[in-house]
Parts: C-alpha cells; sequence; structure tokens
C-alpha cells in the first residue's frame, strides 16, 4: 500500500509499488517483489492495462489511462527477474509482460509516434493529456525491459519488435518533447500540437529512466526547475507551479505553498551525478526536516496556511482525505519546519526513492538505445 490505512493512500498504487520493489531489491527482498508482481499477475486486465489503483484485486475509485503505469510494471518484472536471477519467476509472469508489452506498443499514436496518455505522474488531465514525457519515457524503458525478457525466454522476433520500437519511440521524444533554443525537455504537446512548457519536475523523466544522458541537459534542467519549482521558504522541490495550470483545488489536497520529498531526493541524485555535492546535501537537509524522528518521510510538507486555505476549498471531502486531515490534526500541526503539516506519512514511495538514492548504481540503458539514436545538443543563437 502506499501509505498506512489509517492515511490517505490505503491502496495498491502499481505505479508507487513498483518503485518500491526496486528498492526491495536492492535490499535483497526479492520474495516481497514476486509476491506483489504474483498479486499483479491475478488482477483482471482489460488489454493488459493495469489502472491507477486496487484494492482487494478490484479497481478502487480508480481512472484508465495513466499510460505511465503499465510500462514502469514492466520495468519492475525485469528488475525482480535480474536481481533475482529465478526464471521460473519470469516464466510465471510472461503473459503479463506479453500483454502489457503489446498494450504499450498498442497505446503509441502513430502521427507523432509518441504514447498518448490522458493522465500521467501528477494524475491530472488537465495537465498531462496528450503526449507526456514522463509516460513517454517509462514507455521506452517499459518496452526495453520487456524485449530483455523475451529474448531471455526465447521470443527473438517479439524482443526484436519490442526494442525497436523502444528506439523509435525514444527518437521521437527526444525530437519532439525537446525544446532545442532552451536545450531542455518540455512537459508535452496537446493533441493540437501545443506545446506544454509550464516548468515541471517530470521534464527529468529522460534522466530518471535513464534513457538520456546528456549531462549538459540535465545540467539545464536542474538549474531551470531550481529557478521555478524550488520552495524559497523552507528548500525541497514543488511537483509545478501551483494554479499555473492546474486551477482546481482538489488537486492540491493537502495544501499548498507546498514541497514534496519524493521529487527532492531526485533533485540530490541527479546533482550527485552532476558532482554538485553542495546542491545535492541541500536537498537532503529537506527531506531529513521534511522526515519525523523515526525518519518516517511523508508525501508533501504544506504551509499551514496551505493548509487551511486547502481544506477551506476542497469540495470532494472522501473518506480517505477525511482520514489525511484527521491524522494532520490528530499530530497537532507537529513537524520540525515550523508553521508547516505534513500529508500522508509515512509514503512508501519516498522511502523508496531513498533507498535507492542511496544503493542505486546509474541506470545505463542510454548507452544501448544511443546506437542509433542521437542525443539531443542546445542549438545556441547568435546575439
Amino acid at each position: 500500500m502506499a501509505t498506512f490505512r489509517d492515511d490517505a493512500y490505503p491502496y495498491v498504487y502499481p505505479r508507487d509499488a513498483t518503485i518500491m520493489t526496486m528498492a526491495l531489491n536492492l535490499c535483497g527482498f526479492y520474495d516481497r517483489s514476486k509476491r506483489f508482481y504474483k498479486f499483479l499477475n491475478g488482477l483482471r486486465r482489460k488489454d493488459g492495462e493495469f489502472f491507477q489503483r486496487y484494492n482487494k484485486g478490484f479497481p478502487y475509485v480508480t481512472r484508465s489511462g495513466e499510460h505511465d503505469v503499465t510500462p514502469l510494471v514492466l520495468q519492475g518484472i525485469y528488475d525482480t527477474y535480474k536481481r533475482s536471477a529465478d526464471r521460473a519467476f519470469l516464466e510465471e509472469m510472461w503473459k503479463l509482460t506479453n500483454e502489457g508489452a503489446t498494450f504499450v506498443l498498442n497505446s503509441i499514436d502513430s502521427s507523432p509516434g509518441l504514447i498518448y496518455t490522458l493522465r500521467s505522474i501528477h494524475e491530472n488531465r488537465v495537465l498531462e493529456e496528450g503526449f507526456e514525457i514522463w509516460a513517454n519515457c517509462s514507455s521506452a524503458k517499459g518496452l526495453l525491459d520487456a524485449s530483455r525478457m523475451a529474448k531471455e525466454l526465447g521470443y527473438y522476433e517479439l524482443s526484436e519488435l519490442w526494442e525497436n520500437s523502444s528506439r523509435t519511440l525514444l527518437n521521437n521524444v527526444l525530437e519532439k518533447l525537446y525544446d532545442h533554443d532552451k536545450g531542455l525537455f518540455i512537459k508535452g504537446l496537446r493533441p493540437d500540437g501545443t506545446r506544454v512548457e509550464s516548468p515541471d519536475i517530470s521534464e527529468l523523466a529522460p534522466f530518471y529512466f535513464g534513457v538520456c544522458d546528456d549531462r549538459a541537459a540535465l545540467e539545464r534542467t536542474l538549474r531551470h526547475l531550481k529557478g521555478t519549482i524550488w520552495n524559497v521558504r523552507i528548500g525541497g522541490f514543488k511537483r509545478f507551479r501551483d494554479f499555473e495550470v492546474v486551477q482546481d483545488w482538489h488537486w492540491y489536497t493537502g495544501g499548498i505553498e507546498d514541497s514534496w520529498p519524493i521529487f527532492t531526493i531526485w533533485g540530490s541524485k541527479f546533482y550527485r551525478r552532476l558532482g554538485m555535492i553542495e546542491e545535492a546535501e541541500e536537498c537532503l537537509k529537506f527531506v531529513e526536516e521534511a522526515a519525523d524522528d523515526e525518519m518516517y518521510i511523508p508525501e508533501r510538507v504544506a504551509s499551514v496556511r496551505g493548509y487551511l486555505a486547502w481544506k477551506e476549498n476542497e469540495r470532494e471531502f472522501s473518506e480517505r482525505i477525511l482520514r489525511g486531515i484527521a491524522k494532520v490534526e490528530r499530530s497537532g500541526f507537529n513537524t520540525k519546519i515550523p508553521d508547516h503539516v505534513k500529508w500522508a506519512f509515512p509514503l512508501g514511495w519516498a522511502h523508496a526513492e531513498f533507498i535507492l538514492l542511496e544503493k542505486q548504481e546509474t541506470a545505463k540503458d542510454h548507452e544501448l538505445l544511443e546506437s542509433e539514436i542521437k542525443v539531443p545538443q542546445r542549438v545556441e543563437r547568435p546575439g
């Protein structure tokens, strides 16, 4: 589950859980990861797609059309096999893998050659409908890992198809979701071709999934995000700027004027990769202050003012939101950061990212994919 039962997210989110299994695998807990994928294998899947969240094996107040989820599951299955070397597990997961990779392949819109999604990492249609960067990079990586599993099991034609599709998809990401003038990836394209250029933490997706290793572009991206979505009051990265694109208060559950430890851990990881140690430590300092004395890490930290403003304007007080409110207010707004509240703690995904930060080696998938793909370089304009 994403959180404990007494908090806002007591459900199984395949997106969160897959990243949690990658952390478990690095710690040697392969059996726990296998149990999760065997649970997924028993779910009913329309056309091979995994939905946003489940409760007791069934979709629960869930959404389809979050097309980053299914390829993430493929990555998690491959990671579990790679770490455990359990061929019987891989064979057991083959039907799921085949269905999932076929679903991803069928989700590519032939016109731009990109994955079309209704929602993605932020689960928000207003912000993410179209050809979005996180969903597309997740899909490129998911197809690549599916091709590796197919090859391992002797399905060579499928392996070649999925690997070539991964290359083509990534090539289209680098061509169409990259701003050559600014030297940055963009959030996405709308179906009508309009570019979504509002700053968003998911601009780090090509580096997160290891399908791009342009260090200059990574440094420019971090500089851009630090200047636009870094919380100057308390530190830490936001997801995106409050109310720039998303106007509905419901999408600020837990409060505005916030920072997210998950994404700040990403910042620390990428600053480390670039050797920018001072900036990496600044990110970790916020994460430590956001956590409690037991090192429980929340989803977000919001100002008390921002929390109360959200609570006043929220119109969808579901059972899960009421649980989250009760937990926050039982704690007496007790955080290490004065005048701020923690929302959804501990959050499994945040803990997984912390483990991955400390233990994971750098992904090298770009080395396989770059042989036929030119990583974009910034075009310097005179004057």
